[in-house]
């Protein structure tokens, strides 16, 4: 008589889903905290003003354009997954932060989950759990999580483990799932690497065939963003040549002291600043530059020690590695050396790396487990602590650059957002010294002179006022803040052409400015063109068919006579 086969035990598969499910709550009760963050940093152009997202019309437009199209910039960005989750948004919360902000914290707490489920695919569950908590709970994911444009990196994370999650028995959603991760974040176009690296931890790798299909993806990816998708310039950020532009070597030396920081920022996070200022090096003799080479040596040299005895520590080191190429400005020259969010992709190989550990110390004696899971929930709690901290800087843009300063007070652009949130709160002596701090620091910006105009207007001086908007517009003739507030000023003067002249140029640079074609309509119309006024509306509302300002001036001004 035939043995019976033994049922499968479901007791792992319940023990998963309830470890999954507490650190989902934690990671959340820590990040809810978030919920009270108002739109700060990059928020203005992602989402606040990027006119793409107020209509579901405009998706075609989201899905082949830059990332900031919608708030008529042009930038090297391209992240479609993350520019229709933000039209989601915008269409179920309007203009309410804590309703983006929601959003943000249940992807991370749908990304905590998918770290979990991976690392359980390579470790058991308690030790998987302990090891994604860390990596979760770590302060360094506030920068993704506790600003709405910066969902990117968890949308790439999340995307990044379903996709290597369902690599064996899916091929088909692990393929969207690796198009998704590269739609939410341009650095996971390094999709089919990890997925090699993942492969290698497991227990049976699959035939190399079966990765062949990511290759193709990535490269197809890499085709289509240096032909069509190419908005500026893909492979180099800079308008400008520079040392890191022409000199191979400075950027190689460069890259190299960014990653023991890197490593530094995930071992001890005290100094998380999202604005960092970084050298440029040009010599392998400076003591920064070689000391971070030999310890690079060092962890590849373990890597490859141990590639038999803890292949999957090997595996972490080496993902740690490749994951930061992306962004070492060794193949895509990016305007900035160093981000600390840059680390957070390269932070799973540590986790992996972790996971080992803790694992094989989970598999000792009973007291050897009682002492890695009471230092294990320690760590845990000292990271949530921490994380909860530095969500609370992210409150109120007063709060985050004023810290940010602090690090690097030196930077021009914090100076000049710090201006911006001193304005909002009506204390426009202080943002005008602000304003002034970061012209004499760096006079790069317009929007800087754009600001500090607005400053100036509310103080009552137009004169000064109009002198920093037309610096802005001689410094981006596309700036088209600027052509509208100089448009207005020109309105109230009575100077009609040089008003109409301004709305022009401010629909010139952004076609979808509904302000733009409000001003221009109030000037043909002063100029005794109701015709023209008439045009100037329609043409606003043939691209914003829903705004409101928009419909209620036409409905306002009667029909042209039609001679």
């Amino acid at each position: 008589m035939a043995r019976k086969r033994p049922h499968a035990d479901p007791r792992p598969d319940r023990r998963l889903w309830w470890l999954s499910g507490w650190l989902g709550l934690v990671v959340g009760l820590v990040f809810a905290t978030c919920l009270s963050n108002a739109f700060l940093w990059d928020d203005e152009q992602f989402v606040v003003k990027n006119a793409f997202l107020t209509s579901p019309r405009f998706l075609l437009r989201l899905l082949t354009e830059n990332v900031v199209a919608g708030a008529g910039l042009v930038s090297n960005l391209y992240r479609p997954l993350q520019s229709v989750t933000h039209l989601l948004d915008v269409q179920l919360w309007g203009d309410q932060p804590w309703g983006h902000h929601l959003s943000n914290v249940l992807l991370h707490v749908a990304a905590a989950s998918a770290v979990f489920r991976l690392l359980a695919s390579l470790y058991p569950p308690w030790p998987a759990a302990m090891t994604a908590a860390l990596f979760s709970l770590h302060p360094l994911h506030t920068e993704a999580v506790a600003y709405v444009s910066g969902r990117g990196d968890t949308l790439a994370l999340l995307s990044l483990c379903a996709g290597l999650l369902t690599f064996r028995r899916r091929l088909g959603i692990s393929l969207l799932c690796a198009a998704l991760a590269a739609a939410s974040k341009e650095s996971l176009v390094v999709f089919p690497a990890l997925l090699f690296l993942y492969d290698r931890a497991t227990t049976r790798p699959a035939p190399l065939t079966r990765h062949l299909p990511f290759w193709i993806l990535s490269g197809a990816y890499v085709v289509v963003r240096l032909t069509v998708l190419n908005f500026h310039n893909t492979l180099n950020f800079y308008a400008e040549p520079n040392v890191l532009t022409e000199h191979v070597s400075a950027r190689i030396y460069t890259y190299l002291t960014t990653l023991p920081k890197g490593l530094l920022l995930w071992l001890w996070p005290t100094d998380l600043h999202h604005e960092r200022s970084w050298p440029v090096y040009t010599t392998w003799q400076t003591p920064d530059v070689w000391r971070a080479g030999l310890l690079v040596l060092a962890l590849l040299a373990l890597a490859v020690w141990l590639r038999r005895r803890s292949p999957r520590i090997t595996v972490g080191i080496c993902w740690f590695f490749l994951a930061t190429i992306p962004t070492s400005n060794l193949i895509v020259l990016i305007n900035a050396v160093f981000y600390d969010h840059w680390f957070l992709l390269p932070g799973l190989g540590l986790a992996i790396a972790v996971g080992h550990g803790l694992s094989r110390a989970w598999a000792g004696p009973p007291r050897r487990r009682q002492a890695v899971a009471a230092v294990s929930v320690g760590a845990i709690a000292i990271l949530a602590t921490m994380t909860w901290q530095t969500n609370r800087l992210w409150r109120t843009p007063e709060t985050l650059y004023t810290h940010i300063i602090a690090w690097e007070p030196q930077s021009a652009k914090m100076r000049s957002n710090l201006g911006m949130a001193y304005a909002n709160e009506g204390r426009l002596m202080e943002a005008v010294g602000q304003y002034q701090q970061a012209i004499a620091l760096s006079d790069e910006f317009p929007q800087t002179h754009h600001n500090l105009a607005n400053a100036y207007l509310a103080l009552g001086d137009e004169t000064l006022a109009l002198e920093e908007w037309r610096r802005a517009v001689a410094m981006a003739p596309r700036f088209y803040h600027a052509w509208i507030q100089l448009g207005t000023l020109a309105l109230k003067r009575q100077r009609l052409d040089e008003a109409v002249e301004a709305f022009t140029q401010a629909i010139r640079a952004h076609p979808y400015v509904a302000e733009a074609y409000l001003g221009l309509a109030q000037a043909r119309a002063a100029q005794g063109d109701p015709r023209a006024a008439v045009a100037a509306l329609e043409s606003g509302l043939a691209l914003r068919p829903q705004h409101p300002a928009l419909r209620a001036a036409r409905e306002h001004l009667p029909a042209p006579v039609v001679e």
